[in-house]
């Protein structure tokens, strides 16, 4: 009995130690699967297949060192030597590779630079793992309304956020021209589309008490005037296209038409808007005329821009000095400098070209009566170099 349990004990132990193996065997094999899916699919078959001829190696080499010590010891000699071959095989591999690769990017520039067409390496990777084209997934057209709902409550903060604190050069350079006309007339359009006639009253009136509110607040600078002169335009415009003026609506498309107010006559709103809108354009001309007036006489008058022609003065005249000291240093080209800083201000604005037009006839008619003018009143002007000179600015 006890030789038996004895034989027993050491079956056991056996078992214990295949089933350890078989463990750790197992383990390995899980880590080893884990660092594959890991790997690109190149590097991912050449670790499988390395660690499948490493593990035949070995229960090679166990067998033989059962069997055969001498056999094991010269065997594994064999190996290594072989392994050391082979890692050798593949540096090399790999520098020709590399090289083989370098040529094959200086060839592919050389055909585009000769515009025989692009040339693209292509690594194994990615001739294995070809990405997917996205399908286009086609979007049902929507018909747009063009309305915005607000509340009642919120007219306050909508006129405050469109007009009062509105800054005019962040509209002009990072939004569209005349965002604040269009989005007005969008609640108007939802006022209207409603049925509310108070909501049209008093969104209307605010807009309007608004807008004379900043001009009177801001009325000397030029940016803030033109800024809402063309957005009093623009929603004057939209008005008269979609509230029944028949000279605007006759150009209109039928889902322009469908747009139209259906509920409101706004004809005395169009017609204070249009005041408006003349006002705005009166105090505009005030404000470049008062930035244009220091710069005449001194640009037109007594700048010289033909070196030399007004060197010499009349008689009784030649120790009177220029009053270009005392009225600035302006020239010519400040003129046109500041001139064009109208322009591109209105341009920016999205000003009507008709409207930029007659802006920039009513500036020559401002310079040339301010310089006739002053050229009656000075004698010192009254020379044959000094015509010559104006002539030439003119």
């Amino acid at each position: 009995m006890q030789q038996q349990r004895h034989s027993y004990d050491n079956e056991v132990e056996v078992l214990r130690g295949e089933l350890q193996s078989v463990k750790e065997e197992n383990n390995r094999q899980q880590q080893l699967l884990a660092q594959n899916l890991q790997l690109p699919p190149e590097a991912r078959i050449e670790a499988s297949l390395q660690h499948e001829i490493t593990r035949l190696t070995n229960e090679n080499l166990e067998m033989l060192r059962t069997e055969d010590p001498t056999a094991y010891r010269s065997a594994k000699v064999n190996i290594l030597r072989r392994m050391v071959d082979l890692m050798e095989q593949l540096e090399k591999q790999d520098k020709t590779i590399r090289k083989l690769k370098k040529q094959l990017k200086v060839f592919s520039k050389k055909i585009g630079e000769m515009g025989a067409g692009h040339v693209e390496t292509i690594s194994p990777g990615q001739m294995v793992e070809e990405t997917v084209r996205p399908v286009n997934i086609p979007r049902r057209e929507k018909d747009f309304q063009g309305m915005l709902e607000y509340k009642k409550e919120d007219e306050l903060k909508l006129v405050k956020n469109l007009i009062l604190e509105l800054k005019p050069r962040g509209v002009a350079v990072n939004l569209i021209p005349g965002l604040p006309a269009y989005i007005l007339f969008m609640c108007l359009r939802h006022a209207d589309y409603v049925n509310d006639d108070q909501k049209v009253r008093t969104l209307l009136t605010s807009t309007i008490n608004s807008i004379k509110k900043i001009l009177k607040k801001r009325g000397d600078d030029f940016e803030t005037v033109s800024f809402w002169l063309s957005n009093t335009c623009r929603f004057l415009h939209c008005l008269k296209q979609y509230s029944g003026d028949e000279s605007f609506m006759k150009h209109n498309t039928p889902k322009q038409n469908d747009h139209c107010l259906s509920n409101f006559d706004l004809a005395e709103y169009r017609q204070v808007l249009s005041d408006l809108a003349i006002q705005i354009y009166q105090q505009l001309i005030k404000c470049m005329e008062s930035i244009l007036q220091p710069m005449i006489v001194s640009g037109m008058l007594e700048h010289e821009t033909i070196q030399g022609v007004s060197g010499v003065k009349p008689t009784g005249l030649r120790k009177r000095t220029s009053s270009i000291a005392d009225e600035g240093t302006y020239t010519l080209e400040s003129i046109l400098r500041q001139l064009s800083a109208f322009h591109s201000t209105m341009c920016q604005h999205g000003t009507d070209p008709e409207l930029i037009k007659q802006v920039v006839k009513q500036q020559f008619y401002i310079i040339g009566a301010v310089t006739l003018n002053n050229l009656l009143l000075r004698k010192d002007m009254c020379s044959w170099s000094k015509g010559m000179q104006i002539r030439y600015n003119v």
